[in-house]
């Protein structure tokens, strides 16, 4: 799996994508149809989902690119304006639907928010 760096930063306001591709040891592609990526944000490790600074389900359709094993995550303006500048937790995890679903964490780490020099009044 071809992953982003486990410590990042975006300014504040920014979109932010993270690309992603996921391949089997022998490097052939994960089909990923129907996969739900989670990213998860929050201010410590002890804070409960429902205190998460932001969360982000993502499901990857039935494309050429999920079945090549590549999606992306987006995190768009509106999203990361309303996030205080500072440094965060984060993690990804991808679901695996199933009964059970499997649910496996790919990276984590943390993500520091920078301050914005622009802020539109009203």
């Amino acid at each position: 799996m071809t992953r982003p760096s486990n410590n990042f930063q975006f300014y504040r306001g920014d979109t932010k994508v993270f690309t992603l591709s996921f391949s089997n040891p022998d490097a052939s592609p994960v089909d990923i149809t129907g996969h739900t990526l989670w990213f998860t944000m929050k201010r410590t490790a002890n804070d409960q989902d429902s205190e998460a600074v932001l969360q982000k389900r993502v499901m990857f359709p039935s494309t050429p690119a999920s079945v090549a094993g590549s999606g992306s995550l987006l995190l768009d303006s509106t999203e990361t304006s309303l996030i205080e500048p500072g440094i965060y937790l984060y993690d990804m995890q991808k679901v695996i639907p199933g009964n059970p679903p499997v649910v496996a964490t790919f990276i984590s780490g943390r993500i520091q928010v920078l301050p914005d020099i622009t802020r539109r009044n009203g």
